[in-house]
């Protein structure tokens, strides 16, 4: 129980920072302070991306304190199936180019686990 209420609290940080990230890109599109353009916002959408399964990540080895590897990338691998099912009923074409955007986010979310467990050990050794 405890494990699926830590996993919980890192969902929802995570899901609060994307909304956080999200109301302030669209109030600096409806400011016409970025460039609207399908490619532009496909670059950003997909940046943003990547930092937020970042930080997804590090949340994940930080509370996870081992493993850091294996728990952000069964996390992230969930939540991005849950997205391709999600795509998939609604009928949208899958594209080839989604499975390189997934495997990017998947590697970010993996790298930001093995660093979140790396800053926990480490704030322990100087503690001791």
């Amino acid at each position: 129980m405890q494990y699926l209420l830590k996993k919980s609290i890192v969902f929802l940080i995570t899901l609060f920072i994307l909304f956080i990230t999200s109301l302030i890109y669209t109030f600096l599109i409806y400011k016409e302070k970025i460039d609207t353009s399908t490619a532009g916002i496909y670059r950003t959408s997909f940046i943003i991306g990547a930092i937020i399964f970042f930080i997804y990540g590090l949340l994940t080895g930080i509370t996870e304190k081992k493993k850091g590897f294996l728990s952000s990338f069964i996390s992230t691998f969930i939540i991005i199936a849950i997205i391709i099912i999600v795509k998939l009923l609604s009928k949208q074409s899958f594209q080839p180019t989604n499975l390189i955007k997934y495997g990017v986010y998947l590697l970010t979310s993996v790298v930001g686990g093995i660093l979140g467990v790396n800053l926990t050990s480490k704030s322990k050794k100087n503690v001791v």
